[in-house]
């Protein structure tokens, strides 16, 4: 826990109901936060592993579901949930291409790691927290260090109910603000993750961020406000611009198809069409 003031009786309560309790006054970031999982894990050496964010609620049956899932495919490196009500069990070779529509990689709560075939890409978590996807390196680094990694998916609907909104009875406006400030280092960040990644390998890096920006090019804009909404003077070491300024670099150097779209990104400010059906045409046309 991080960013909140507890007293002895709080600290103590919590401390009695789990094993590990780590608290800090001071706001450490949600990604700092998460990723010292990854180091909890490879000092305690589970079965499996599983970081549960506060933003799901959890199914009454969700630990028997997770515990019916290893024991039927005990050969599994990750178990992770899709959208769309599917139970399969299949190789990856790369996170960021040729994944199924509706697999949860990026969210938290969406994936379980078996700790004894995936604990050597632990450490790239914390080692890439400052891209706000520390999960995604530790499976593309597991797919890199082991060749490929089988995967186990299973509906979300086992684990968690519906995905958490900001909403809580505002409208849909508001969660639209709230998303564009909360979330804009995890929007650029991703461009600079698999630049990171892919360092070593020119071809992998530039069809990921050209299959990155093909789905998002239209989002580029509505991110960019929400870097200078967030931005707090009394707290400048959040500060999100670094990383959207490196992204656009770096989506400016990966290719013609790259360039340009993210330039029309920038110029169209898409997100104010959100409804047409115009836009709605355009972006199944590029992707």
């Amino acid at each position: 826990m991080n960013g909140a003031s507890l007293n002895d009786q709080e600290k103590q309560k919590l401390n009695c109901a789990v094993d590990f309790f780590t608290h800090f006054d001071e706001n450490i970031g949600a990604d700092t936060n998460i990723n010292l999982g990854f180091l909890k894990a490879l000092e305690v050496s589970p079965t499996h592993f599983w970081i549960l964010s506060a933003n799901e609620h959890l199914v009454e049956n969700a630990i028997e579901n997770i515990d019916k899932c290893i024991s039927d495919f005990p050969e599994s490196d990750l178990f992770i949930t899709n959208s769309l009500n599917r139970f399969s069990t299949f190789e990856v070779k790369n996170v960021f291409t040729g994944i199924p529509t509706g697999l949860s990689t990026g969210l938290i709560s969406g994936v379980i790691y078996n700790f004894n075939t995936m604990k050597s890409s632990f450490s790239a978590g914390p080692r890439f927290s400052w891209t706000g996807w520390g999960q995604l390196a530790v499976i593309q680094y597991g797919c890199q260090i082991r060749g490929s990694l089988l995967v186990t998916e299973l509906p979300d609907s086992n684990l968690y109910e519906k995905p958490y909104t900001f909403l809580n009875g505002e409208s849909i406006t508001s969660e639209f603000e709230v998303v564009r400030k909360n979330y804009a280092h995890s929007f650029f960040g991703m461009v600079l993750l698999i630049f990171a990644l892919f360092s070593r390998d020119h071809e992998s890096r530039n069809i990921a961020i050209k299959l990155w920006v093909r789905k998002n090019w239209y989002k580029i804009a509505y991110f960019k406000v929400g870097t200078h909404l967030k931005y707090n003077k009394t707290s400048p070491q959040f500060d999100l611009l670094w990383v959207q300024d490196l992204a656009l670099r770096i989506l400016r150097t990966s290719g013609f198809v790259s360039r340009v779209l993210t330039e029309i990104g920038l110029i169209m400010r898409a997100e104010k069409w959100r409804k047409s059906s115009t836009l709605t045409k355009i972006k199944k046309s590029i992707k």
